[in-house]
């Protein structure tokens, strides 16, 4: 299955006023062992997100210019891992294993579907960006980004839609919002589903 979120968070970005999103960038020239000890800590997104009812892929619109008609509430559950130490695999390569504690714990509105309650492919660039995708269904999967982490405030941008191809995604779909963030020890033992 081909990686298409960012390209379809990149292409909403633009539409959106969202931040760009930005390559990590590797620290280098460090020790072996500081790489491998180096990790991403736990992370509880507790995120308030809008439906957008208005989103015009042909027009550039801001933020501003983006109707709403619902508000829903989504919990998701980011264990800790290791800092990436390279790249991801290339979009027609076999995804890395996703640690089956990745979750989404609160879904009232039924607005994240995955099948089988998995995520298929993570890619964990925090505090930078993460991106998730899940299958729904045949070739449809539901694509979350989440970047603009800010440490002061502790709250982060959520973006979710659903997608089919590169940049087919399905514009009654389409989710954005922020998030509070729990890290580390406040986020390590998150309710069950």
């Amino acid at each position: 299955m081909l990686n298409r979120i960012a390209i379809v968070a990149g292409a909403l970005a633009l539409c959106v006023a969202l931040a760009p999103l930005h390559a990590a960038k590797l620290v280098h020239n460090q020790p072996k062992h500081a790489m491998k000890a180096a990790r991403i800590p736990a992370r509880l997104l507790i995120c308030s997100i809008r439906h957008i009812t208005n989103y015009d892929p042909a027009e550039k619109q801001t933020a501003a210019q983006l109707s709403y008609d619902a508000v829903h509430r989504l919990t998701l559950f980011l264990p800790s891992i290791a800092v990436r130490t390279k790249g991801p695999p290339e979009p027609d390569e076999k995804p890395e294993p996703v640690n089956p504690r990745t979750r989404i714990i609160e879904d009232p509105d039924h607005i994240a579907p995955l099948r089988g309650g998995r995520f298929e492919r993570v890619i964990d660039y925090w505090p930078e960006r993460t991106e998730l995708s899940a299958p729904i269904s045949g070739d449809l999967l539901n694509a979350i980004v989440i970047n603009n982490y800010d440490p002061v405030s502790k709250t982060a941008n959520l973006f979710m839609t659903r997608a089919t191809e590169l940049t087919h995604f399905q514009p009654e779909h389409i989710y954005q919002g922020q998030c509070q963030v729990r890290i580390g020890a406040s986020a390590a033992k998150p309710p069950m589903i």
